[in-house]
């Protein structure tokens, strides 16, 4: 069997058994991630096509089974590489092209998630791409970009705020209530760590000297006792 020499070769592959495969990795109305699957019983052909695109620079998955175990498949879910296979084949596609291009402009900013999910449906309506079934309707009101952004953001928040519970500054009323809960009220540490939610367990370990590192007292100038 010859091996594939051109991109026109894989985009004729792609309109027939290539597929633009959506998912919402992130579980959130931000962020779509987009993975170009192709399938066929040939695994000769599915390795043949893997080989041409580690040539060209893509990289893509190992070669798998289907889910039924009846053909092989591989995919390529890299942002870098779908752009550069998409635009590698696009002026030779002809039933995929309408999702082709509007798939680019999602990853370029020129659309919205909720556009390229219209697109898809359209293309499902002519007959043109096969139709998926959906428990959850995906809601992707931004651009790839905006939506990087904001998950970004809130990522950055989330740790901000992580760290700010296991670098808590103790007060020195809580060190001194937790110090005498602890020692001369025998609380355990899983009910201090309940009586005092704005601190982290690590933190409250410190107070009671059982972990690593210094607790820092507000207030002070220096860091508190050694832990």
């Amino acid at each position: 069997m010859p091996e594939y020499i051109s991109w026109e070769q894989v985009a004729g592959y792609f309109d027939g058994d290539g597929t633009i495969a959506t998912s919402d990795l992130s579980n959130l109305p931000y962020k779509l991630s987009l993975s170009l699957a192709f399938v066929d019983q040939s695994r000769e052909q599915i390795e043949m096509l893997k080989r041409f695109l580690e040539k060209s620079g893509v990289q893509s998955s190992n070669v798998l089974k289907t889910s039924k175990g009846t053909a092989y498949m591989i995919a390529v879910s890299r942002f870098e590489g779908v752009l550069t296979m998409l635009h590698e084949m696009i002026p030779y596609l002809f039933k995929k092209s309408n999702e082709a291009q509007t798939a680019i402009d999602y990853y370029e900013g020129r659309t919205q998630g909720n556009e390229l999910i219209r697109v898809f449906s359209a293309e499902v309506d002519a007959g043109r791409r096969e139709r998926r079934g959906r428990k959850v309707r995906i809601e992707a009101p931004y651009t790839f970009a905006e939506g990087d952004r904001i998950m970004n953001s809130n990522r950055r928040a989330k740790l901000r705020d992580a760290f700010g519970r296991y670098r808590a500054k103790v007060t020195p009323e809580d060190y001194a209530a937790i110090t005498v809960e602890h020692f001369e009220k025998g609380m355990r540490l899983c009910d201090l760590v309940k009586a005092h939610p704005q601190y982290a367990r690590e933190t409250i370990r410190r107070i009671l000297g059982k972990g690593r590192g210094r607790v820092l007292i507000r207030g002070q100038d220096s860091v508190g006792k050694s832990c």
